[in-house]
């Protein structure tokens, strides 16, 4: 099966965000020249007519014009006819100068980093922009002729009550996105919220607002097509329906991770070793059981479920005489539901997804 779907992780902020524990560093430019031309080394590599092209990070709006251009002209030769190729970017960070670059070379998406449209727990959370600068910054999208675009928001942010919560979905919904991403705050050991001893909300609270979501979401129009992500009839993601879908997809970058005939290899987060060789953080050669397990865990995140069709095409043996026990134990506990040609998880089934996960896991230990 041929490769598809390319991640790019920038991995320079202008700033450092409590909450963040992914592989970042503070922008140089220096530091930053010698990545590029590494990256851009490995870019030059990869094959052609990838379907998708997502390139996030860190922030990749961070990274000055000429930089930006380079990478952009790496990346153009690389795609299909038909391709989505989206950037990441923070409000703050958006011009006319970067916006238009994007849009010549043929970037057709863009995921904004908005987390909350509260001025002041975005202050709290280590956030340089105001919501004025995502109204703004969603204008200079559209302007330009970038039209598809998410929006990131965050919930359980330390001091957000459920006011301020349906406030800001409601504020981000005013804004008219094709597409909204909502993730809860999990405080990593590693960031700065986990250093400072930053607790989480209690999960009650957590799981009344994940409840507000969907019905805000389902109200306005969107559909939830997987248990975090939200889009408009004809706006779902198409790089991360690759990573749902079980699918094999390149990745480069300091701490990304890519899934690639079998194998699953993470890049080292040591800038510095990841600049001089090909050095890896963790190798894993995924045995039969691990691509059955994860094959389930991707797919059941999404509205769709996952059809028989697709897992005895994938593995060449049927779901049942993998996952019989497993799959009736979701149905008898109303988190899953047999349809005539799939499986799909429940309402309730997206609110306990681990409980849901569980049972399948037991092929891990056999």
């Amino acid at each position: 099966m041929s490769i598809k779907a390319l991640y790019v992780h920038i991995p320079f902020c202008d700033h450092i965000c409590g909450y963040c524990d992914f592989t970042r560093f503070k922008y140089g430019r220096k530091i930053s020249d010698n990545f590029m031309i590494r990256l851009i080394q490995q870019i030059n590599a990869l094959p052609n007519n990838l379907e998708t092209i997502y390139v996030g990070g860190g922030t990749p709006t961070s990274l000055e014009n000429d930089q930006l251009e380079a990478l952009l002209q790496a990346l153009k030769p690389h795609l299909a006819e038909n391709y989505e190729w989206t950037f990441e970017g923070n409000p703050e960070n958006l011009t006319l100068e970067n916006v238009q670059m994007l849009y010549d070379y043929g970037v057709n998406r863009m995921s904004l980093g908005v987390q909350t449209t509260n001025d002041t727990l975005l202050e709290a959370i280590g956030r340089h922009h105001k919501f004025y600068d995502v109204e703004k910054g969603l204008k200079l999208l559209r302007q330009v002729g970038i039209q598809n675009v998410s929006l990131d928001l965050m919930y359980g942010l330390p001091g957000q009550t459920i006011e301020s919560f349906k406030e800001s979905m409601m504020d981000v919904i005013a804004l008219n996105p094709d597409h909204v991403s909502i993730y809860a705050l999990t405080v990593e050991p590693n960031s700065l919220f986990g250093r400072r001893g930053v607790k989480q909300v209690p999960i009650e609270l957590e799981t009344e607002m994940f409840l507000l979501c969907m019905e805000i979401m389902k109200e306005a129009g969107f559909e939830q097509y997987e248990i975090s992500n939200f889009a408009k009839p004809g706006a779902r993601s198409r790089h991360n329906q690759v990573y749902w879908r079980y699918e094999d997809f390149y990745a480069l970058g300091p701490g990304s991770s890519m899934k690639v005939d079998g194998y699953r290899r993470t890049w080292s987060v040591r800038l510095a070793e990841y600049l001089q060789k090909d050095a890896y953080k963790e190798e894993i050669s995924l045995s039969r059981e691990d691509e059955y397990f994860e094959f389930m865990m991707m797919g059941l995140r999404m509205r769709d479920g996952v059809t028989f069709a697709r897992f005895e095409s994938r593995f060449g043996i049927s779901m049942f005489d993998i996952f019989k026990e497993a799959i009736a134990q979701g149905v008898s506990e109303s988190l899953l539901t047999v349809e005539a040609d799939r499986i799909v998880t429940t309402d309730n089934g997206f609110i306990m997804l681990d409980d849901v996960l569980l049972p399948f896991m037991d092929i891990l230990n056999d």
